[in-house]
């Protein structure tokens, strides 16, 4: 387990209106808690981040920015070996993001500034049209929305049992209808409760199970064909395809980060 030294974080500049910094983190690198006295948006280019606040917990993947309000205590923890972006953002920006901690979902738009920012190693705002784009970045992340979790639970009398159930065996392939008749609904109204309970469709959120799963087993050295099997995929190919969409990386490439030491 490795603690990074924050002293860098607390030299850092006041963000005007933003600050970039760039890390490449090695496996288990972990944080301890910790303030900034700026607001701060994190993104990895793979793999799964862990953000801990002192009420919970926040795990995204690299589709995801987890944003941490300014002068909130958080501990962070990064398993696989990752490239990292840190964006501080001023208080007059920030105050446009939402005020508790929470996951950002990446947009095209909002990747493709990042990716701009991200390919010229921009860190200071020198040039009054990156000032501009860093305004436009932080706009369009507030109009984004928030996730409070990867994976949300409801108690909803119809979607708990689902939830209960797939959390028990991701590798179910109940169909929606199906379930609707189990728990004496109807499929368009559990569609419905998916999304406003959750915040996603019912394959999506079955996706999410599925893939913490696979990110266990890949872990224990489970070959990828057999972890399609086991979450009953068609094909590896599949599964891959899935795998990809949430992380931003191939199973293999994954478990290479991940052991690459």
């Amino acid at each position: 387990m490795t603690y990074r030294d924050l002293e860098l974080d607390r030299r850092l500049p006041e963000p005007k209106p933003v600050h970039f910094r760039y890390d490449q983190f090695e496996p288990d690198t972990d944080f301890e808690f910790h303030i900034h006295p700026w607001g701060q948006l994190s993104r990895i280019n793979l793999g799964l981040m862990q953000v801990d606040l002192e009420d919970r917990k926040l795990t995204a993947p690299a589709e995801y920015l987890i944003w941490v309000p300014a002068r909130t205590a958080h501990s962070a923890f990064i398993r696989q070996s990752a490239e990292y972006v840190s964006v501080y953002v001023c208080d007059a920006l920030a105050h446009r993001l939402p005020s508790e901690g929470c996951l950002i979902v990446q947009s095209p738009l909002a990747r493709a500034l990042f990716d701009d920012f991200c390919a010229r190693r921009v860190s200071v705002m020198s040039d009054e049209w990156d000032v501009r784009q860093a305004e436009l970045l932080i706009e369009h992340l507030a109009r984004a929305g928030r996730a409070d979790s990867y994976l949300p639970d409801s108690e909803d009398r119809q979607l708990e049992p689902i939830l209960k159930a797939l959390r028990l065996d991701p590798s179910d392939t109940t169909p929606l209808a199906e379930w609707a008749r189990r728990v004496h609904g109807t499929e368009r109204t559990l569609a419905r409760r998916f999304q406003a309970e959750l915040g996603m469709s019912f394959i999506q959120w079955r996706n999410r199970v599925r893939m913490l799963r696979a990110l266990a087993w890949l872990k224990e050295e489970v070959p990828v064909h057999e972890i399609a099997a086991r979450l009953n995929y068609s094909t590896p190919s599949a599964f891959i395809a899935m795998f990809r969409k949430q992380t931003g990386c191939s199973p293999q490439r994954y478990r290479l980060q991940s052991t690459d030491v």
